[in-house]
C-alpha cells in the first residue's frame, strides 16, 4: 500500500505541474488503420498509444536520422478505427498507415535452397509505385543535399552525429563517392528520393525491424507494405531503406528501387557501398525463425556473388577494418539487429563461407531483456495503473460520503462507487497475483545462472552480525574457529560449516551493519579467520557485477558498457585457480576499491536501472587474448597520457604490451586519479561523448584483444 500511495502521490506531483500538458485522448477514424507512428515536437516529448498488452511509449528513433523528430511504428493485430494517446499530446502530428490485405501474387519456396528461391518482385508484394513520386518530403541529413557541409545549411540545427558525419566526409571520400544520381523516372517524373548507386558494394549489413510477429495474426506481407509506407511516407524519403526484407517464413521481398548498387537508407553515414538485409521481428523479444536465417544465409551467399565480394577478406570501411557480414551495431551505435540475431552472427559468416545456407544456428538460451523480462514490467506498470485508479476511485468515494452526509443518501450511487473500488481492488490482486506466479515460476523453473560464482569479502567488522534473509532473521556469532547461530528459531541457515545462509536466489539484508549498502543477494556466509568474524557474498558474477558500484546513471551508456565488460574482465581473471588475488582465503575478491573493486550490492544495483542494462547488454563478455582473460586495469583520470604497467611499478604484468601509454587527449588537463593503467574513465566519457561504441572504447585502451563470451 506504501508503494500505491507513493505512485499515487507521484501522480498527483506530475498532473500539478504540467496538467495542461499531459492528458489523454481518443482519435477516431472513418477509414480504418492498420498501423501508426507520430512525429514528435522534441525528444523528450512523451506520448504513448493503448494497445492490446498495455500502453506503449512513442520512441524517436536517431540511428536512421538524428534530425528526424518521427516515432517508430506501431502495428496492430487488426485494423482500428480508434486509439487512444496520453501523454504530451500539444504539438504532435499523427501518421496513420493503410495497408492493402491483397494476397502475395506468388509464394516462395523458402525450403529449396539447393536451387534459387525467387525473391518476392516490389510488384508481386503490391508496392504502391505512387510513393515514389508523391508525397511530405526530407532531406536525409546524410546526402550531399547539405550543399557546403554545414548542416545549417538546409535548415538543420547540427548533432553530434551530423559533425561526425561530415567529419567522415573530409577524412574518408572514397567510401561517399557515387558513380551516378539519377533524379527523375524514364518519363521525366521526379522522384522523392534521388536514386544514387555506388561503385562497389564492400558490406552486407544485416538489421532486425524491431517490430515484435510472435503472436501477431497478420500476414508478413502486410507488415512490409506498412513498413514500405513508414518509410516513404511517414519518414518521408519516398520509399523503403533497406534493399531486402525476410519474413518469419522465409520469404525475401525486393525492398529499395533502383536495381543493383542502389544506395539505400539502412545505416546513417554508411549507405554508400552497403546493402541493407532487415529480418521482420524484435529480437531484443523473440528469436529469429531458423526458415529465416536460411533465407539470410542464402541471400548473402547471392549477394556475395553477385557483388565479387570475398568473404574471407575484410575490408577497410571508413578507416576500419571489418568482416564483409556486419550488423547494423557494428557501424553506429544502436542494439539493431536485437540480441538474439547479433549473438549468432558469427554463426551465419560461418555456414556462408563455408556454404552450409541450410545449417541452422544455436540462439543463446535467454536475453536479459527477454520476453519474460520484459513481461513482468509490464505487470508491475500494471499494477500501478491499477494503484493509481484505485486511489482515485477512493478519493471519488469519499467525497460522495461527504456530500451525502449533507444531502439525501444517493445510495444507488454509492454502491456503484462501491462495486467500482471491489473492482479496482480485484485488479490489483488479479494483477499481483500474476506477477507473483511469474516470478515464482522464474525462480522454479529456470536452472541456475550459467554465469560462474564470485566470492567477495565484506568489509563488515563485528563479533556479532544480524542478517534477515527471506522473512527471517538469525543472530551470529563465533565460538572457537567456528561461526554459530546465537537462535536458530525457523533461521534460514542451508549450511552449519562454514555456516551459509540464503541460496542463489535469496536476497539478504546484514541488519546490524549501520550502512545503506547492506543488502546483497546471493549466499551471505560466516567463518572465522584469524580470530575475527568474516562475511563473504557468494553470488553469480553477472549479479555481483550489477551491484559495482563504480559507474552510476550519471555517466554515458557506452562508457558504462565498456567498464562492465573491463570490470567484468578484471573479476574473472582472478577467478582462474592459476591467479588467486588472496591466496590460501576461501574468497576470491573484496568490496573495497583500494583493494579490489567497489562493491555496494542491491542498493546500487536498484538505484542505477541504466548500469543493470549495461551489465545485461554485455553479459558473460569478457576481453581475451592468446585463450586467456585479460586483468583489465581501468583508473579514474590521467593528464593526458595512460602509464605502462612498468612506469607504475608492476612487474611481470600479463600481456604488458596491451598496456603500453597511449595518448588520452579526452583527459588533458585532468590530475592523474589512480594508477594510470589501462582505461581512463576520463578518456572513456569523452569518447562515449563522441559517438564512439563500448567496442571503440575498448579497442583503443586494450589493443590486440578481443571480446569474447566468458563460457
Amino acid at each position: 500500500m506504501r508503494k500505491l500511495l507513493f505512485s499515487f502521490l507521484s501522480f498527483l506531483s506530475i498532473f500539478a505541474v504540467s496538467s495542461s500538458e499531459l492528458r489523454t485522448k481518443t482519435f477516431f477514424f472513418n477509414e480504418p488503420v492498420d498501423a501508426m507512428s507520430i512525429q514528435l515536437p522534441t525528444d523528450d516529448t512523451a506520448v504513448s498509444i493503448m494497445l492490446e498488452d498495455g500502453w506503449h511509449r512513442f520512441a524517436i528513433e536517431k540511428e536512421f536520422d538524428p534530425m528526424l523528430m518521427e516515432s517508430d511504428m506501431v502495428m496492430f493485430g487488426s485494423p482500428v478505427h480508434t486509439i487512444t494517446l496520453r501523454g504530451q499530446l500539444s504539438g504532435i502530428a499523427l501518421h496513420p498507415i493503410r495497408v492493402s490485405s491483397e494476397p502475395i501474387h506468388y509464394a516462395v519456396a523458402a525450403t529449396t535452397f539447393y536451387r534459387s528461391p525467387r525473391i518476392i518482385s516490389r510488384s508481386g508484394w503490391g508496392a504502391d509505385e505512387s510513393f515514389l513520386y508523391k508525397g511530405p518530403e526530407v532531406s536525409k541529413s546524410d546526402e550531399p543535399t547539405l550543399g557546403n557541409g554545414s548542416a545549417s545549411s538546409t535548415g538543420y540545427t547540427s548533432s553530434k552525429r551530423i559533425d561526425d558525419c561530415e567529419l567522415a566526409q573530409k577524412q574518408y571520400p572514397q567510401d561517399f563517392v557515387t558513380t551516378k544520381t539519377i533524379t527523375h523516372d524514364a518519363n521525366g517524373n521526379r522522384y522523392r528520393w534521388a536514386k544514387r548507386y555506388s561503385p562497389q558494394v564492400k558490406l552486407l549489413v544485416v538489421h532486425h525491424t524491431a517490430q515484435k510477429v510472435s503472436g501477431d495474426p497478420r500476414p508478413a506481407v502486410e507488415r512490409v507494405r506498412a513498413l514500405y509506407d513508414f518509410h516513404a511516407n511517414s519518414r518521408g524519403w519516398g520509399d523503403v531503406g533497406y534493399h531486402y526484407l525476410i519474413d518469419e517464413e522465409g520469404g525475401i521481398y525486393e525492398g529499395r528501387s533502383g536495381g543493383d548498387s542502389v544506395v539505400g537508407g539502412h545505416v546513417y553515414c554508411g549507405n554508400v557501398g552497403t546493402m541493407g538485409i532487415a529480418l521482420l521481428g524484435n529480437f531484443e523479444l523473440e528469436q529469429p525463425t531458423q526458415q529465416q536465417v536460411q533465407s539470410l544465409q542464402w541471400l548473402l551467399d547471392q549477394l556475395a556473388t553477385k557483388y565479387d565480394i570475398d568473404l574471407n577478406r575484410s575490408v577497410v570501411f571508413k578507416g576500419k577494418s571489418m568482416d564483409p557480414i556486419v550488423r547494423h551495431k557494428d557501424l553506429i551505435s544502436t542494439e539493431c539487429p536485437g540480441y538474439y540475431m547479433s549473438n549468432v552472427i558469427a554463426q551465419v559468416r560461418s555456414n556462408v563461407k563455408q556454404g552450409n545456407l541450410l545449417a541452422a544456428v544455436n540462439f543463446p538460451k535467454l536475453a536479459s531483456n527477454s520476453y519474460e523480462s520484459r513481461t513482468e514490467q509490464r505487470l508491475t506498470a500494471r499494477l500501478e495503473q491499477a494503484g493509481q485508479a484505485l486511489s482515485r476511485n477512493f478519493y471519488r468515494a469519499k467525497r460522495l460520503v461527504r456530500t451525502a452526509a449533507r444531502i439525501n443518501p444517493e445510495e444507488s450511487r454509492l454502491k456503484a462507487m462501491q462495486d467500482q473500488l471491489d473492482a479496482s481492488t480485484t485488479n490489483i490482486q488479479r494483477v499481483r497475483a500474476a506477477r507473483q506466479a511469474r516470478l515464482r515460476s522464474r525462480t522454479t523453473a529456470l536452472t541456475p545462472s550459467p554465469s560462474p560464482s564470485i566470492r567477495i569479502r565484506l568489509s563488515y567488522t563485528g563479533n556479532i552480525a544480524r542478517i534477515a534473509t527471506d522473512g527471517s532473521e538469525i543472530r551470529i556469532g563465533t565460538e572457537g574457529t567456528a561461526c554459530v547461530p546465537i537462535t536458530n528459531n525457523q533461521s534460514p541457515i542451508t549450511s552449519t560449516s562454514p555456516l551459509r545462509i540464503g541460496n542463489a536466489y535469496s536476497l539478504s539484508t546484514i541488519t546490524s551493519w549501520n550502512t545503506p549498502n547492506n543488502r546483497f543477494r546471493g549466499v551471505i556466509e560466516c567463518r572465522v579467520i584469524d580470530g575475527e568474524l568474516i562475511l563473504i557474498n557468494e553470488l553469480p558474477l553477472e549479479d555481483y557485477l550489477k551491484g559495482l558500484a563504480e559507474e552510476p546513471d550519471t555517466e554515458p551508456p557506452e562508457k558504462q558498457k565498456a567498464f562492465a565488460v573491463a570490470a567484468r574482465s578484471y573479476a574473472a581473471h582472478y577467478l582462474q585457480p592459476e591467479n588467486e588475488k588472496f591466496p590460501g582465503m576461501p574468497y576470491h575478491g573484496s568490496d573495497s576499491p583500494a583493494v579490489f573493486q567497489k562493491y555496494s550490492g542491491v542498493t546500487f544495483e536498484e538505484a542505477n536501472p541504466l548500469w543493470v542494462h549495461s551489465v545485461s547488454a554485455t553479459a558473460n563478455t569478457v576481453l581475451m587474448k592468446e585463450g586467456s582473460i585479460v586483468k583489465a586495469a581501468y583508473f579514474s583520470s590521467d593528464d593526458g597520457r595512460t602509464r605502462s604497467p612498468e612506469e607504475n611499478g608492476w612487474k611481470n604484468f600479463p600481456f604488458a604490451d596491451v598496456f603500453a601509454s597511449k595518448p588520452d587527449p579526452w583527459c588533458k588537463g585532468n590530475a592523474l586519479r589512480g594508477h594510470g593503467v589501462g582505461m581512463s574513465g576520463c578518456g572513456a566519457n569523452g569518447q562515449a561523448a563522441e559517438g564512439k561504441t563500448f567496442r571503440e572504447i575498448l579497442e583503443y585502451y586494450y589493443p590486440g584483444t578481443l571480446i569474447l563470451d566468458l563460457k
